[in-house]
């Protein structure tokens, strides 16, 4: 009987089917997948606009990160939050939308600079959130290979902490808004991260296997854009 082992140069043995990036720790990734789709509510028939976002670990950062980021579509969306913490003290919290803005243009600073800053020259231009979604993805296509480092925390979800993006911007006490950085160099967990972090690591182990195979729980006047991002 002949044997062949042809193609053992060209097969992988080992599966990483399944795993996922966990939270509060920074990984090596690149950005695998980046588009715009729809996410069916519970009733089964409402449906909301999202992007689906898709990083996966590089060298010994073995896994993957997916998450979706709900599309601004109500003057909701524009609303700055108000929050009052332990200690019964209110502060404002960014709006969905600048955190939607922030989160898309943070990633393609890192990964595209050069499309970030005629994103940022032509902003005057953009009058719809569909214009400017065409834009991010188009200064991103095509940067599937460029490696970066991605920050994440967790998200508690009916008592299981799930991996999650941290906020990309605040504000100061005047309310002035400001970029907080969840990816690229110089990352950094803060001191109440840092205290979840631990919480999260020293917490009992509930089935670490289903955990790892368990996918993250969900989760006006048209101008010419065509600029050149490359």
């Amino acid at each position: 009987m002949d044997f062949n082992f042809s193609n053992l140069n060209n097969t992988n043995f080992t599966s990483t089917a399944g795993q996922y990036l966990r939270p509060y720790d920074i990984y090596s990734v690149n950005l695998t997948k980046i588009e715009k789709s729809e996410l069916k509510g519970k009733d089964g028939n409402t449906t909301y606009p999202i992007i689906e976002l898709e990083f996966t670990g590089v060298g010994e950062s073995k896994g993957v990160f997916s998450t979706n980021l709900f599309i601004p579509t109500s003057e909701k969306d524009m609303e700055r939050r108000t929050v009052t913490n332990s200690n019964g003290h209110e502060s404002l919290r960014p709006s969905s939308f600048e955190n939607f803005q922030f989160t898309l243009m943070q990633i393609v600073e890192v990964l595209n600079p050069t499309g970030a800053a005629k994103i940022k020259e032509n902003g005057n231009k953009i009058k719809t959130i569909d214009q400017f979604i065409d834009l991010i993805l188009k200064a991103l296509k095509g940067k599937e290979n460029v490696t970066t480092n991605l920050k994440l925390v967790g998200r508690n979800n009916e008592g299981k902490v799930y991996a999650a993006l941290p906020a990309a911007c605040g504000l100061n006490k005047k309310n002035e808004i400001f970029a907080t950085n969840f990816i690229g160099d110089n990352l950094f967990f803060s001191n109440y991260e840092l205290t979840q972090q631990k919480l999260y690591k020293n917490a009992t182990p509930t089935s670490m296997d289903k955990e790892e195979i368990e996918d993250n729980p969900d989760k006006e006047e048209d101008v010419d854009l065509d600029i050149d991002l490359s």
